[in-house]
């Protein structure tokens, strides 16, 4: 039976997909114990580094109340490893998981109400999650110019200095990110009853097969699922 939340309750947060990949064990909201992972090739000691954290403060996997994950959008392998992982210790050991967007967790980490959080998409592209108030946030695929025709003047939010700087002209607030920001995103995540194991999957904001097809500079609208 899957455990329920409550509060300090052990959490295993994932991170494989941004510039700082990690993972850090949190207690209540309290970090317990933390590991960097080599940018590109976290898969090479993943493993090791979750066991690690685990073992150095005597706590088993099923002692867990649950595992977050950012499920993208990022490279395919980085979201892949991390994704992966997370899916294999929850059903082992039975466990909630969180799967949550990069850009929700950038969102939650600069405390944006209204506006835009928006990711490096390669290929002249970007990822943009639009927050707003009244309705639900969506995500979608855009080329920098229409980015920048349709946000101009409101707050934005970047994770990496080279958006920022290509970005530059609409003034976005840079919030580099690290695991330690999953918490209230994936705290939220598991309160609504959390991510189903066997259906979660990559967010790429669209399908793989269009992200690769598609040409440059041209416009898409649909939002992404978690």
């Amino acid at each position: 039976m899957l455990k329920t939340m409550m509060p300090g309750d052990r959490l295993l947060l994932i991170d494989t997909v941004g510039d700082a990949p990690g993972a850090v064990l949190t207690d209540g909201g309290r970090v317990l114990a933390s590991a960097e992972f080599p940018l590109r090739s976290a898969s090479a000691v993943l493993t090791s580094e979750l066991r690690r954290m685990l073992e150095s403060y005597g706590i088993a996997l099923q002692d867990l109340s649950g595992i977050g994950v950012v499920s993208g959008p990022g490279s395919f392998t980085g979201v892949r490893t991390g994704l992966a992982m997370a899916k294999g210790l929850c059903e082992v050991a039975v466990l909630r998981l969180a799967s949550v967007s990069r850009l929700e967790v950038l969102a939650e980490a600069a405390d944006l109400r209204e506006g835009f959080a928006v990711l490096a998409g390669g290929r002249d592209l970007l990822y943009v999650r639009e927050q707003r108030s009244t309705e639900p946030a969506r995500e979608y695929l855009a080329s920098v110019d229409e980015f920048e025709h349709s946000a101009a003047g409101a707050p934005i939010v970047v994770a990496e200095k080279r958006v920022a700087d290509l970005l530059d002209r609409l003034a976005p607030l840079l919030r580099e990110l690290r695991p330690i920001d999953l918490l209230k995103p994936v705290q939220r995540c598991l309160a609504e009853g959390g991510t189903n194991v066997a259906l979660a999957d990559a967010n790429y904001v669209l399908p793989e097969s269009e992200i690769y097809s598609r040409p440059r500079h041209t416009q898409t609208t649909d939002p992404g699922a978690r």
